[in-house]
């Protein structure tokens, strides 16, 4: 069995949290918890409960894996990355964007 590795789930969570321009307070206050844990927990000072890494996962939208897993396959890294790039575009910008990646993949041998 595999033990987690507190530290880098910590630095998971602050990249994520980061990325999306979100400060530990308001991660704390979606999730319902201290600013102090969350400190603790980007830190690897403190572990983390299963229910606390789904509070978590859901409001940064990862999967639990990728917060708990020390390797990730890189198809799911582009993935989470297109999509917290996605999350912050508003339904016109993300309409558009899907019709031009229909257009990319429609003609990708042709690039």
């Amino acid at each position: 069995m595999q033990n987690v590795d507190y530290v880098l789930v910590g630095q998971k969570i602050k990249e994520k949290r980061n990325k999306l321009r979100l400060t530990q307070e308001k991660l704390a206050e979606k999730c319902n918890l201290s600013v102090g844990y969350i400190a603790h927990i980007e830190r690897g000072s403190k572990s983390l409960s299963l229910e606390t890494a789904v509070k978590i996962s859901h409001v940064l939208n990862v999967s639990i894996d990728y917060l708990l897993m020390d390797e990730i396959q890189e198809q799911d890294r582009v993935l989470n990355s297109l999509e917290t790039e996605l999350n912050s575009l508003d339904p016109k910008q993300k309409d558009k964007f899907i019709r031009f990646a229909r257009v990319v993949i429609n003609n990708i041998d042709e690039l």
